[in-house]
């Protein structure tokens, strides 16, 4: 037992520093081979010597220079420190307009000096196809196209429209500016679909046949951003859903169709330094939504909370936490609107265990720590300016999870929980993409139990 205990940490830092060797070869062999250049962001000037005097942004040909300056925290009589300036330029990069992104500090005096903002754009008005799986089962492809503008008169505003056919069909538009209002830093939404969604409900199947639920709807929203952090929101949405397949409680509604509108309002709080893989900052969402205004048949309320935190330890070890949960009052939850694992949330080790309720509560911790650390790629031989710099980096992550769903009539017990451990490598690659390689173990189970897991998105 002791001496297995003894190699167990050597055999991990073995194989820590493989991988690392053998993504760095398999990285410089490609540079060599399709790049001209691997430019690692370097902050030249002494930390904490100066204050910001003057800001200035180059690159921007067609996003608006306040796009950026709403991002930043580094403001006229701030003081630079080397960890402001990064977490800056990823706040920048977080925006998902650009490529790539730059500070300089240049002295000007003794105590000021200048900020010179330097970025690359994406291109932002583009066709594209669509090609995917429905909750990660390569059963479930759908296809089809669509076409996007993700900076409208340079203002960060989004105009969306896509279709797809095979899993679940669907047909949507969605608009979003973010600055309607600049001076008062007021955004507006909206969205309209319409989409024949195969049922999710273990409890609405009851031993028969699976059906779609044919939804069309819409929701228009609102809010106001109070400060670089905060901002808070209220939208109305519009639903109406019938079965395929009409058998009792699949709808709340005995004719098998139920339309009502919704309420939602919400408050956020967002000091991520990046937003698809932050290692800085808080973020907390708490949302109240109103199911059902006026109508017999759909009248209950949902409570929403949650809470991530990413802090950094030593050097670039970085500790991240997510908390949340989804509460239900009033009348009847209806099976379509019930919560689960196993479709949009997952417990690694129970990745593909689907559990079903009208509420849920969910936790995951990881620890992050580059092998890799961001960098940027220069592609000079490709036709397009806008793809030419691509920004990656690759971690080595470790991670624990746990949660469950319950009924309102049910207690919540520790006993209920599905929980599990691993580990993985998280690649980020160009345009804010996150694909990850991971293994996790049930806990208690021993490790044949484990499951090999494929997934894009960070897991928190």
């Amino acid at each position: 037992m002791g001496h297995g205990a003894d190699r167990a940490p050597s055999h991990f830092i073995s194989v820590y520093f493989f991988v690392k060797k053998l993504i760095t070869i398999s990285l410089t062999v490609i540079t060599w081979c399709v790049a001209q250049e691997v430019t690692i962001p370097e902050l030249n000037f002494p930390d904490s010597t100066f204050r910001v005097g003057q800001v200035i942004y180059i690159g921007n040909e067609l996003t608006k220079y306040y796009i950026i300056e709403h991002e930043m925290t580094l403001k006229r009589d701030s003081l630079i420190t080397h960890q402001a300036v990064q977490y800056n330029i990823n706040r920048i990069y977080g925006l998902r307009l650009f490529t790539k992104v730059m500070i300089d500090v240049i002295p000007e005096t003794d105590e000021y000096a200048t900020l010179v903002v330097t970025v690359r754009e994406r291109w932002y008005f583009y066709p594209f196809p669509i090609l995917g799986i429905k909750d990660r089962d390569f059963n479930k492809i759908y296809y089809g196209a669509g076409v996007a503008h993700n900076n409208v008169a340079g203002r960060n505003t989004q105009l969306f429209g896509s279709f797809a056919v095979g899993y679940d069909p669907y047909v949507a538009i969605a608009y979003y500016n973010p600055l309607v209002d600049i001076q008062n830093r007021i955004f507006f939404s909206f969205k309209a679909y319409y989409t024949e969604q195969r049922n999710r409900s273990l409890v609405s199947l009851a031993g028969a046949p699976n059906f779609d639920e044919i939804r069309s709807g819409g929701m228009i929203g609102v809010g106001k951003r109070y400060s670089l952090f905060t901002s808070i929101s209220l939208s109305l949405e519009y639903l109406n859903l019938k079965v395929s397949d009409n058998r009792a409680g699949r709808t709340l509604s005995s004719s098998g169709r139920d339309e009502f509108y919704s309420l939602h309002a919400a408050y956020v709080y967002d000091s991520r330094d990046l937003r698809e893989y932050p290692s800085d900052g808080w973020y907390l969402s708490l949302g109240v939504s109103k199911y059902g205004l006026l109508e017999k048949d759909v009248d209950y309320q949902r409570y929403n909370l949650d809470i991530r935190t990413y802090e950094p330890l030593v050097g670039e070890l970085v500790l991240a936490g997510r908390a949340f949960t989804s509460l239900s009052s009033g009348g009847a939850v209806p099976n379509y609107g019930h919560t689960f694992f196993g479709y949009v949330e997952r417990i690694r080790g129970h990745f593909k265990t689907i559990v079903e309720g009208e509420q849920i509560i969910g936790t995951t911790i990881e620890t992050h720590y580059p092998l890799i650390s961001p960098r940027y790629l220069r592609l000079d031989f490709l036709p397009f300016e806008q793809f030419r710099d691509l920004r990656y980096a690759v971690y080595i992550a470790g991670f624990a999870d746990a949660g469950t769903t319950w009924y309102r009539t049910q207690p919540l017990t520790l006993n209920s929980l599905y929980s599990g451990y691993g580990a993985g490598i998280h690649f980020h690659l160009a345009y804010s993409a996150v694909a990850r390689v991971e293994f996790g173990v049930p806990y208690g189970a021993p490790f044949s139990k484990g499951q090999i897991i494929l997934d894009l998105g960070a897991a928190l």
